[in-house]
């Protein structure tokens, strides 16, 4: 049993290591929170190459967010489009189920208590959600 649970524990964790883990952001120059999260993702292993422009809708657009999934920075990797506020989480679990039905992941709008946008101990309830290719939404992840 415990030798079971050993080479179970090795796969998992050996499939998780095998993810890309090259991140590209986008993020406007007077954003902090958007320098919060991208922090964040850096201590959970991340590389990520920053990208600040002013103004980066059409490649929003171009990847499948609208104004009801949009939020200040959009990330890409692996194929996918990470939007706004993103828990590490959702991203891990985007990134090893690999849905081919997904285009990404939102947290529309600028949700306090999201990762990057702590405030002391303030959180508000958010849906992380899933885009899909053929434009509908689902909810990917409850916080």
């Amino acid at each position: 049993m415990k030798k079971t649970l050993l080479i179970t524990a090795i796969a998992v964790s050996f499939s998780y290591a095998e993810i890309a883990k090259e991140m590209i952001v986008y993020k406007t120059p007077y954003c902090g929170c958007c320098t919060n999260w991208i922090a964040q993702m850096k201590d959970k292993g991340f590389n990520i190459k920053t990208i600040v422009q002013d103004n980066f809708d059409k490649m929003k657009m171009s990847k499948g967010i609208t104004q009801q999934t949009a939020s200040c920075h959009t990330a890409l990797i692996n194929g996918y489009v990470i939007e706004g506020h993103v828990d590490y989480s959702a991203i891990k679990k985007l990134l090893t189920d690999k849905p081919k039905d997904i285009l990404g992941l939102s947290v529309p709008g600028m949700v306090i208590g999201s990762p990057g946008m702590e405030m002391d101990d303030k959180k508000m309830p958010y849906n992380i959600i899933a885009i899909r290719k053929d434009g509908s939404t689902q909810v990917y992840e409850k916080h």
